[in-house]
């Protein structure tokens, strides 16, 4: 089974608000494969290792270091502090001791985020750059990238004789979701030996029969499907064949049903089979996400839309941007004011410093602007971002 934690907005918005002398961001390239557990975790130790000597040359008293060696030693179970000399001991690894289930049940990244007085980890399905951060904030763009880039969708595989609903991951095998208690078929969804009714019966025969009862099974498959998806922004793929298709669409109510589908009956494709043909409808689905927002960008330039990093950095403080397009990869490292938003650039990326590129992104985010995540090439000019405000700003 899959292990993803992608964080919720409302958590995020918590994330993105915490301020410390300490704040530690760990990003790990991890195996999902459980032989590799203890690779994973070494390799965590080793970043670990880096942000506990960042804190010790930034100053920090030792008593704030303190609390995040026991939180790092308890998700690891090897690291330990030397108290005589304030210096950091790591054992190594005992190929013979039992390996911890967090470390066996792993995704493709792990992000592990740490204060003196909390700490936060999220299972990621992208596999992250290793990366230790320390400063006064935490550094999220993994996270931003988890959050707004297309890595999952559902596949509804529907036909008269079976349901299934599929979750398909990027880079991770698909994952069939057990959905309470739906119609295992048609002819079970209206109490019925079948939905092919030749002879009359009451007011059922013939093909108009048969399509009042295809809806009375589709609405029932919509209900169940609304009822696992709620509150969710995934996209839903429907595979299914003609009349079904065109009946499930007419009665869906899943706002994010998009209009690519996988034709022809699913009865005898496996999930990866599915998979094959859902992820290709996503990344057109999000290229056609980007061009519409580039295609609005030149609309609006240059009042209502910018590539300038400055300016955009004010209007997200400011609460004014609507659409954001940005590099993820781009680390631009300086300090963004708290108050207006005005930036100061640094010519060196440490401890003191963070990627203004990520905090523009950040609090994009927060003030509830849709945030795209795109190739560097994908820009206009090359540009690490573009924004699109909600109104002329500044």
């Amino acid at each position: 089974m899959l292990h993803i934690d992608i964080p919720t907005l409302a958590e995020f918005k918590a994330l993105a608000a915490t301020k410390s002398d300490a704040c530690v961001s760990l990003y790990v390239p991890t195996s999902p494969l459980s032989e590799r557990a203890r690779a994973n975790r070494i390799a965590f130790e080793d970043l670990a290792k880096e942000a506990l000597s960042q804190l010790r040359a930034a100053g920090l008293d030792k008593r704030r270091i303190a609390p995040i060696v026991e939180q790092f030693g308890l998700l690891s179970g090897v690291i330990q502090e030397n108290t005589d000399d304030n210096k950091f001991k790591y054992h190594q690894s005992d190929p013979s001791e039992e390996i911890d289930e967090f470390w066996t049940t792993r995704s493709n990244g792990l992000a592990v985020l740490a204060t003196p007085e909390m700490m936060r980890t999220f299972r990621l399905p992208d596999r992250p750059k290793p990366l230790t951060e320390v400063a006064d904030r935490f550094h999220l763009t993994p996270l931003i990238r988890a959050m707004t880039s297309p890595h999952d969708v559902f596949v509804l595989a529907l036909s008269e004789e079976r349901v299934r609903l599929v979750h398909v991951f990027v880079n991770l095998p698909p994952l069939e979701i057990k959905i309470a208690q739906p119609p295992k078929n048609a002819a079970q969804a209206n109490r019925r030996p079948s939905v092919h009714v030749r002879a009359p019966r009451g007011r059922l025969q013939n093909l108009k029969g048969q399509k009042i009862l295809l809806h009375k099974y589709a609405r029932k498959i919509d209900q169940t499907v609304r009822g696992v998806l709620a509150g969710r922004e995934t996209p839903l793929v429907l595979a299914a064949a003609e009349p079904l298709a065109s009946i499930f669409r007419s009665v869906n109510a899943y706002p994010r049903l998009v209009d690519d589908m996988i034709a022809g009956s699913p009865d005898h494709g496996t999930d990866a089979q599915l998979a094959d043909a859902a992820l290709p409808i996503l990344d057109r689905l999000y290229r056609r996400e980007l061009e519409a927002a580039i295609v609005l960008f030149n609309e609006l330039k240059p009042r209502r839309a910018t590539t300038d990093v400055s300016y955009a950095a004010h209007a997200a403080t400011a609460g004014a941007i609507d659409q954001l397009l940005v590099d993820l990869d781009a680390v631009i490292p300086g300090f963004v004011s708290d108050i207006d938003g005005s930036v100061t650039y640094s010519t060196s990326d440490d401890a003191e410093t963070y990627s203004v590129v990520d905090e523009v992104a950040r609090r994009a985010l927060c003030t509830g602007a849709r945030v795209l995540g795109a190739r560097r090439e994908d820009l206009p000019d090359g540009k690490p971002l573009i924004a699109i405000l909600r109104y002329q700003f500044g």
